[in-house]
């Protein structure tokens, strides 16, 4: 830290940098994140959620949450939990979907027959 004469000390604490600060002009530093296991486990969350709802959303969510939580596994981000978590979600939400589309098509088949 370089001062000039004539400044306070407290005018270098205020202007030096930190060796972890990224300087203007240069890319922002990257910490790898762990997006693809949080977008599984939200994915998982909402698939269980809208099992119950609207099916096919249920479905759908379930699917790419599963697909995320592979990938993020693969890869090797996020925390182990939280990439586990949204697996198993993903593959309840999956399962729930099949169960109700089978019930729904066993109720409104018959119900349309007649």
């Amino acid at each position: 830290m370089t001062l000039t004469i004539g400044y306070p000390a407290w005018i270098g604490v205020l202007t030096r940098r930190s060796s972890t600060m990224s300087h203007p002009g240069n890319a922002p530093a990257t910490t790898g994140g762990n997006g693809l296991a949080v977008g599984s486990l939200v994915l998982g969350i909402v698939g269980v959620v809208f099992a119950f709802l609207f099916v096919w959303i249920g479905l759908i969510a379930g699917i790419i949450g599963l697909v995320l939580g592979f990938v993020a596994r693969r890869r090797g981000v996020g925390s182990r939990g939280m990439v586990l978590a949204g697996i198993v979600l993903s593959i309840i939400a999956i399962v729930l979907s099949i169960i109700f589309i089978i019930i729904a098509l066993a109720v409104v088949v018959p119900a349309m027959s007649n």
